[in-house]
């Protein structure tokens, strides 16, 4: 994605100061200039939330049971099976600051499936999961209010938060966010 295109009019004082009001506000482009993005939409802590379609393998309604399997680094890690293949299980709430939610309650939950370094891992959401298209609206990687630890890709014109698919990635995968 690009930065906006801030243009600038000798002369016209009141539009550059509304420019660079709207530009720390974290406001971009022209609505004639905004693109479309096919997104997977859930929600976090009760906010609507997406992320990209094409980073998202696929997406199941319940995710099925889980399993604690213990790594070489002493940490357990929590696996479900997928069309029987172990996949690793990220919960969102919990990378989002908010409180982790028991194995039960994300066997229960829908999640996103991605393409990870280390493998396919599950992405544990709160629903409803529905694909959708919007247009992104804001391209600044603004925080959500309340929930520091997720990092953002923009905002969508309904106003949902597009969350970075490269960040959920890396965090699924169990390796550091970028």
């Amino acid at each position: 994605m690009r930065p906006p295109r801030l243009f600038v009019e000798p002369g016209d004082e009141a539009r550059l100061t509304s420019q660079a009001r709207a530009v720390a506000r974290g406001a971009v482009a022209l609505a004639e200039e905004r693109v479309t993005v096919a997104v997977v939409t859930l929600t976090l802590g009760g906010r609507a939330c997406a992320v990209e379609a094409s980073a998202v393998e696929r997406a199941v309604a319940r995710l099925g049971p889980t399993a604690s399997v213990p790594q070489a680094s002493g940490v357990a890690r929590l696996i479900a099976w997928v069309d029987e293949q172990p996949v690793a299980v990220t919960d969102l709430a919990a990378l989002a600051g908010l409180p982790p939610r028991s194995a039960a309650a994300l066997a229960r939950a829908p999640a996103l499936l991605l393409a990870t370094p280390a493998g396919t891992a599950a992405v544990a959401v709160e629903g409803p999961i529905e694909l959708a298209e919007d247009r992104l609206e804001l391209v600044a990687g603004q925080a959500l209010e309340g929930l520091p630890g997720v990092r953002l890709a923009g905002r969508l014109e309904g106003g949902a938060a597009l969350l970075a698919a490269s960040w959920l990635a890396a965090c699924a995968g169990g390796g550091p966010a970028p």
